[in-house]
C-alpha cells in the first residue's frame, strides 16, 4: 500500500481530531501541519511527531512530497486553500463548508474535474448512522412519496461569543441540514424565501428560518438558533470535550410513513449532582482508545476513494456546491426580504 502524505491546514480543537483519525488509517501519515498559531504548532508537533511546521498553508500547498491537504481552518478560508490546493495537484478533503460564497463552490468543482483529483467535503451527517438509516429508508420507498423535510439546528448561546463574529450561521451550522435535505429530495431547489434577526449584536445572526421548495415539489423548513442556555443538558461531552449542547432534529413526512431523528436526546443520560449529560454516540466518539463514529466512517471513506481514483458515491462533490448555491440564497432572501428564485 503507497503511504499517502497529508498536511492538514487549521489545528485548532476540529483540526486536531482530524489529526487523530487520519494517523489511525493504514497507509496514511501526517508530515505537515499548518496553522497561525505558532505556539500551538509547536505543541501538536512535540505530541505527534509531525515534521513539517508553516504559519502559510500556501506554503503547506507548495510542497510536492504531499499528497492530501485535510482543510479544517475557518469557513472563510475554505474555498482559497481548496482552489490553490487542487491547482497543485492535491487531493483536497474540505471541512464543511466547501466555501462561504458559490462562485468559489464552482470553481472547486470544475478544477477537480480538470486536475483529475478527488475533492471531498466534510459533510458528517451523511455517515451518522440514524441519518444514513433516513436515506436508506426513503431509498426502499417505505415512506411513499416524500412531501415535506422540517429540520432545526440550535447551539449554545456561549459559542456565538466566536463564530458570531466569524461567519453567518447558514454557512456554520445550517449547512449540515441544508446537505441532508439535498440527500433526501434529491432535487435541485427552486425557490427560498428566509429571514433572520441579530439578538446578541454580533456582526451575523443568530438565529435564521426558512423554506425551501424543490423542483419535485418537496417543501423543506430549516430553523436555527445559536440561543440554548447554558444550563441544558450537555451532549458533547466525548472526545472533542466541548461544554455546551447541539439540539437538532429532522422529520421526514411521507404518504405512507413519516422518519424522524432528535441528536440531543438519544436515549442515553448522566445525572450528577452538579449536571445532566445526553452524550452524544454517533459523530466522534472514543473507542477502546481511538476515535469512531461518522468523523472515522467519513475520512476513510475519503481515503478509499483517493486511493481507488474515484468519486465518492455518498458526498459527491456537486452535493456541496448545490448546498452553497441555497445557503447563498437564504442570507440574500433574509437581508432582501423577498423569494429568491433559483
Amino acid at each position: 500500500m503507497k503511504q499517502l502524505n497529508i498536511g492538514i491546514i487549521g489545528i485548532g480543537r476540529f483540526g486536531r481530531l482530524h489529526l487523530q483519525v487520519l494517523q489511525q488509517l493504514p497507509g496514511c501519515k501526517i508530515v505537515a501541519i499548518a496553522d497561525t498559531d505558532e505556539e500551538l504548532l509547536k505543541q501538536v508537533k512535540k505530541e505527534n511527531s509531525i515534521e513539517l511546521l508553516y504559519t502559510d498553508a500556501f506554503d503547506l500547498i507548495k510542497n510536492p512530497a504531499i499528497d492530501i491537504v485535510d482543510i479544517v481552518s475557518s469557513e472563510d478560508t475554505h474555498g482559497m486553500f481548496a482552489i490553490e490546493a487542487i491547482k497543485h495537484g492535491k487531493h483536497v478533503f474540505i471541512e464543511k463548508p466547501i466555501a462561504t460564497t458559490y462562485k468559489e463552490a464552482v470553481e472547486i468543482e470544475q478544477l477537480a474535474a480538470e486536475k483529475n483529483v478527488q475533492v471531498m467535503v466534510g459533510n458528517i451527517s451523511r455517515f451518522s448512522t440514524p441519518y444514513a438509516s433516513i436515506k436508506k429508508v426513503i431509498e426502499n420507498d417505505k415512506l411513499g412519496e416524500i412531501g415535506m423535510i422540517r429540520a432545526k439546528r440550535n447551539f449554545s448561546k456561549n459559542w456565538f461569543d466566536h463564530f458570531g463574529k466569524r461567519v453567518h450561521p447558514v454557512y456554520e451550522s445550517g449547512i449540515h441540514d441544508l446537505d441532508l435535505i439535498l440527500w433526501y429530495v434529491d432535487s435541485p431547489c427552486v425557490e427560498v424565501y428566509a429571514t433572520e434577526r441579530n439578538v446578541s449584536g454580533y456582526t451575523y445572526p443568530d438565529l435564521f428560518s426558512t423554506v425551501l421548495t424543490f423542483e419535485n415539489r418537496i417543501v423543506a423548513s430549516l430553523d436555527s438558533a445559536w440561543l440554548y442556555p447554558k444550563g441544558g443538558p450537555q451532549n458533547l461531552v466525548e472526545t472533542l470535550e466541548l461544554d455546551g449542547t447541539i439540539d437538532a432534529d429532522i422529520e421526514v413526512y411521507g404518504m405512507k410513513g413519516t422518519a424522524n431523528f432528535k441528536l440531543s436526546h438519544s436515549g442515553y443520560s448522566i445525572w450528577t449532582e452538579e449536571e445532566v449529560l445526553h452524550p452524544e454516540l454517533t459523530l466522534w466518539t472514543t473507542e477502546q482508545g481511538k476515535i469512531g463514529g461518522a468523523i472515522h466512517a467519513e475520512l476513510s471513506h475519503f481515503i478509499e476513494i483517493v486511493r481507488m481514483n474515484r468519486h465518492s458515491n455518498i458526498a459527491p462533490i456537486r452535493d456541496s456546491v448545490e448546498a452553497l448555491r441555497i445557503a447563498d440564497a437564504i442570507v440574500q432572501s433574509a437581508a432582501e426580504k423577498r423569494i429568491i428564485s433559483l
